[in-house]
This record gives C-alpha cells, sequence and structure tokens, in this order.
C-alpha cells in the first residue's frame, strides 16, 4: 500500500501522523513481506510525532491545507517561502475545519515544498514515541497475521526481529503500548 495520492505541493506522512491511514496500513500489510513492513516502519523515526485521531482524511487535510494557502496568497512556492519567514522559527500554524491546528513547514521533497503535520497538543491529536507507535504498529500486523491477541510475548517477537528494539520487560495493560496497539484496533478512542 502506498502512502495516498496527496496533490502537490503536499508533503505528508500519513503512517507517521494519520491513524485512519495507519489503521488501514495494518489491515493492507498483515502479510506482507517483513523487509517491506521493516522498511515503512523506519521511515517513523526516533522521536515524538504527533499523531492525528480526528474524522479528516489524508485527502481532506491537503485540500484544506491549500484551499487556505489560496486564500492567503501564499501557495506558489515564492510566495509560501514568504509566508513561513514572516515567524522566527520559519513555520506557521494553521487550524482546519475540525479545529485541529496544523504546522506548515518548507518541505525538501521536489515539487512538494508544503510540508505539513498536526501540532503539538493540538485537537484530535495525541502526542506518541515513535518507537512505540512502530511497536504498536508491528504488533497489530503480527496479531492479524499469526492470529494471535495482544501478549508480551508477541511485543518482544516484534520489537526484536523486525524492529532491531530492545525487549520490554513488561506488558502493562494500561500502559502506553497496550494503548496504542488498542487504539489501532479501534478499541480505544483516545
Amino acid at each position: 500500500m502506498l502512502p495516498p495520492d496527496l496533490p502537490q505541493p503536499i508533503l505528508f506522512h500519513p503512517l507517521k501522523h494519520h491513524l485512519g491511514y495507519i489503521r488501514e496500513f495494518i489491515q493492507a500489510h498483515n502479510d506482507a513481506n517483513d523487509s517491506l513492513l521493516q522498511a515503512q516502519l523506519k521511515t517513523l523515526g526516533s522521536s515524538q510525532p504527533d499523531l492525528y485521531l480526528g474524522p479528516l482524511s489524508p485527502q481532506q487535510i491537503a485540500h484544506e491545507t491549500i484551499a487556505y494557502l489560496q486564500a492567503h496568497r501564499a501557495l506558489e512556492p515564492g510566495a509560501y517561502r514568504l509566508y513561513l519567514s514572516g515567524s522566527e522559527a520559519e513555520y506557521q500554524m494553521i487550524s482546519l475545519s475540525d479545529e485541529s491546528e496544523w504546522v506548515l513547514r518548507w518541505g525538501v521533497v521536489e515539487g512538494r515544498y508544503v510540508h505539513l503535520h498536526p501540532a503539538r497538543y493540538s485537537r484530535h491529536t495525541l502526542r506518541v514515541k515513535a518507537n512505540a507507535l512502530k511497536s504498536a504498529i508491528a504488533v497489530s500486523v503480527a496479531a492479524l497475521r499469526y492470529k494471535q491477541p495482544l501478549s508480551l510475548a508477541l511485543v518482544n517477537q516484534v520489537r526484536t526481529q523486525w524492529l532491531g528494539l530492545a525487549p520490554i520487560p513488561e506488558l502493562l495493560p494500561g500502559g502506553t503500548l497496550s494503548r496504542l496497539v488498542y487504539l489501532l484496533e479501534g478499541k480505544e478512542t483516545s
């Protein structure tokens, strides 16, 4: 499964930032080759991304962002760069129709200079550690693939074999990893 075909000039990483997309990814990759899955999960990095939980699809987010930039005469590359330079940090924040806030930065991918991600602690977002998110996605894929429930053994299997991460000593039912897995499976709303 490829990332959604977003209109240019939008650069958005839905596997890192969009709950709905991640849920679709898990369903589409439950029988994927391990090296493909590992390569996709590696793109999540090691920081603390904000995960968008709201109702807007990646396409809706892109289209609303483009409409906002058009309304502010900041869609063309030069105008967009000038728009970003109005802030000392060279980013701007916008709100979308569901009242979520998004950060706009300069993108470094050819033709995709509007780099977009959810704002920290914005409405409809959850701040997560990248390794916890990678682990939750991998465990969700493995649970589907092997038809097994969430368990410490399954978590440690995917962490060590798929992700190259250290095993964890225990899996707490209300802990971050368990909550993320349940969220990805649609069993918890936040």
